[in-house]
């Protein structure tokens, strides 16, 4: 056997294998974001994410927002993606996705093993005239690359699968595996071929309501379709200037939270940092220290890495304005709060440059003003506004118990906010 296409094509089999019995739509939600056939994770799932969105992007429906944004807003590889746990309902919203890229999913693994290869080589072994005895150690070096290190170590460049097989079992380590390397000896001994090739699932049923179209939304590059009897189909772009359906909602969709728009008074609302995309969402998240819960929507700048300008969403009164110049208050920094002439919704913006909150308590700002800049003073990792809202005219508003925070996106959308 040498390392050609059957060969690399049996390494699939065999790491799939052992890692989630050849399951392209595997997800752990036990560990930080880890996903697919291989069990990528941390920073090379979210690599792998990013391939099939960017490559595959008609494949890649149904795929909740809130990690949708964050593969579009954040670089694979961010050390964010280490500790980032996905919930229940975006590893679900992923398994269609996974299983409809496992010919991206089969490449991704062939280029990580060119990797294991050229260390296998590096120690003397010769992946074409040797290829069962490395194809066990991709298994190895793919679990724990220094213990597979350790065991090569003691093993002749000549040695055969059963020896390698021997000294792997021996190891203090990975001995405590032989589940995991009795099949991977089994499978390269085998050399089964099965379940490799791709063979994408089929599309999910489409079933279109009957009756009217009461609302079509535009959501980045979908159409949101909502009918009559409250139903809702999702619109994807074939790329062709058409929108095909992919996946009809099964249940109605929750009550929008936001009644009508304010009074004309009120004046037109703003997008809050303009050239800033969304980095966290609001809601649930494993990843930070806050019950697992973020209270508001995170906005980050790519492109303007000293911050953007902080914008007032629409005519507002300032309740509290605090510039920080050394980091400012522990969690929040430089921050404003103010809500609108109605009382409808308080906002809280949080985290801005120090020195830079322009407003005073009792000013009304007017839409569209600037009032601070984008900045990372209080508990931050980053530079990026926190945006906060809560429902009706308060002076201090925070985080429970000491008020009711609701998401800040549909409430800025629902007034014409594209975002």
């Amino acid at each position: 056997m040498a390392y050609d296409d059957v060969a690399k094509k049996l390494a699939i089999k065999v790491i799939g294998t052992v890692e989630s019995n050849l399951n392209y739509g595997a997800i752990n939600f036990n560990d930080p974001i880890t996903v697919g056939v291989s069990q990528w994770y941390g920073t090379r799932a979210a690599n792998i994410l990013k391939r099939m969105r960017d490559e595959n992007p008609s494949q890649w429906y149904n795929v909740d927002y809130s990690l949708d944004s964050q593969i579009v807003a954040i670089l694979p590889t961010s050390t964010f993606w280490n500790s980032r746990y996905l919930t229940q309902s975006e590893g679900n919203s992923l398994v269609g996705t996974l299983q409809r890229n496992q010919a991206i999913q089969n490449d991704q693994l062939v280029t990580d093993m060119e990797a294991y290869k050229n260390v296998a080589i590096s120690y003397g072994f010769d992946p074409d005239t040797n290829t069962a005895t490395v194809l066990y150690f991709f298994s190895m070096h793919h679990q724990s690359p220094a213990s597979a290190l350790q065991v090569v170590q003691t093993l002749d460049t000549t040695a055969t699968l059963d020896q390698i097989h021997a000294a792997c079992l021996a190891h203090p380590v990975l001995g405590q595996y032989g589940g995991r390397y009795n099949t991977t000896y089994n499978l390269i001994k085998e050399a089964d071929l099965s379940g490799v090739d791709p063979v994408p699932p089929p599309d999910p049923p489409v079933v279109v309501p009957n009756g009217n179209a009461k609302l079509i939304e535009s959501v980045g590059d979908l159409l949101i379709v909502r009918f009559e009897n409250n139903e809702q189909v999702t619109y994807y772009p074939t790329g062709r200037g058409q929108w095909v359906p992919r996946k009809a909602a099964v249940a109605p969709p929750p009550p929008d939270p936001v009644q009508p728009p304010p009074p004309v008074s009120n004046g037109s609302w703003y997008h809050p940092a303009p050239g800033a995309v969304i980095t966290s969402p609001y809601g649930p998240r494993g990843f930070d220290g806050l019950n697992n819960f973020h209270f508001g929507l995170d906005l980050s700048s790519t492109t303007a890495p000293t911050g953007v300008n902080i914008i007032a969403i629409t005519d507002m009164i300032v309740t509290v304005a605090f510039n920080a110049y050394t980091g400012g208050n522990v969690t929040a920094g430089g921050y404003l709060k103010a809500h609108t002439l109605d009382g409808a919704y308080t906002f809280s913006y949080n985290h801005m440059a120090p020195g830079t909150v322009a407003p005073n308590v009792g000013d009304t700002i007017t839409a569209g003003s600037v009032i601070g800049v984008e900045g990372q003073t209080g508990n931050v990792t980053g530079t990026h506004l926190h945006l906060e809202c809560y429902e009706g005219a308060l002076n201090d508003p925070w985080a429970p118990p000491y008020g009711n925070p609701i998401d800040p996106l549909p409430v800025l959308r629902a007034h014409g906010v594209n975002i």
